[in-house]
């Protein structure tokens, strides 16, 4: 009786650590940040942030954002700067940068995806006399198997988005 008890105790003692490789926490996750990429064009579709195209006199450097008490002007960037092998999130602030397809946006970051985020706004203002918030809101937990469990969401002026990717239209 003693000896099971005693290989009991034993099986007992080693289950938590055990159970930890078994369930996969051993597994190492790069969660991605997360970059706003911002677009604005006009009502017929002309991208206003293109300073070749853009008619209507709206001057991208007068745009700010506002994002937890502090204030961003824009800066002008070749690229996101995020590297292909693991990274930290490195925050850049508001940049105004092209696209794959040559059209122009702003992009406002990099927060970490680690970060839980409670429905914080980011408010822009379009130098223009307009504005508007995109809220952001970003939850991780660890599921029991040690896999990552990612909850995103964005709101533009309080409706919520359909989807939770950080991309955002707008039509001036």
């Amino acid at each position: 009786m003693r000896k099971l008890r005693n290989i009991l105790l034993l099986a007992l003692t080693c289950l938590p650590v055990l159970s930890c490789s078994v369930l996969g926490s051993d597994m190492l996750y790069d969660i991605a940040g997360i970059t706003l990429r911002i677009y604005r064009s006009d009502a017929d579709g002309n991208d206003s942030l293109n300073p070749d195209v853009n008619a209507e006199g709206f001057d991208p450097g007068k745009v700010t954002v506002v994002w937890e008490g502090k204030t961003y002007r824009v800066e002008e960037s070749e690229d996101s700067g995020v590297s292909p092998m693991t990274y930290l999130p490195i925050f850049y602030g508001l940049r105004l940068s092209t696209d794959n397809f040559g059209k122009w946006y702003f992009w406002f970051g990099e927060l970490s995806g680690e970060d839980d985020i409670d429905n914080k706004d980011l408010v822009i203002d379009w130098g223009d006399g307009t504005s508007d918030t995109i809220t952001v809101y970003n939850r991780l937990k660890w599921k029991v198997n040690g896999e990552p469990s990612i909850t995103r969401r964005f709101y533009i002026n309080g409706v919520k988005q359909n989807s939770d990717i950080p991309v955002f239209k707008f039509v001036k």
